[in-house]
């Protein structure tokens, strides 16, 4: 596994790889905030998208411009706490676009600089 590497307390680099092509792209900024949803929930945080090359992005209906593209994004989701406390502690660290995907299970976060939250 090439990036099977450590990047921070509780995450691999392997954990953010796109799954088509295995590359990564990974904004330092949306480490820090997940290390620290992390914390605060006290339990394993699980990445189910990180970095997407286009190709990834295409496959699974990604937005043109999405912030996986630039690995500034990632979607997660955790058995420690609902969906619902997740969501509100992820706006108490300052994720600024959050995407609240209840029938799905997921939270979209990313690191981008103007304020964005929808629901589906």
């Amino acid at each position: 596994m090439i990036n099977h590497i450590k990047v921070a307390k509780n995450f691999y680099l392997s954990e953010f790889e796109c799954p088509c092509c295995h590359l990564v792209k990974l904004d330092p900024r949306l480490l820090e905030k997940l290390q620290q949803l992390r914390d605060r929930i006290e339990g394993p945080l699980y990445i189910t998208s990180g970095y997407r090359c286009e190709k990834e992005n295409a496959r699974v209906g990604g937005v043109p411009h999405s912030y996986h593209l630039l690995g500034m994004a990632a979607d997660v989701y955790t058995k420690e706490v609902s969906l619902e406390k997740l969501l509100d502690f992820a706006t108490e660290i300052g994720f600024k676009g959050i995407g609240y995907y209840p029938k799905k299970g997921f939270l979209h976060l990313d690191v981008r600089e103007k304020p964005s939250f929808w629901k589906r």
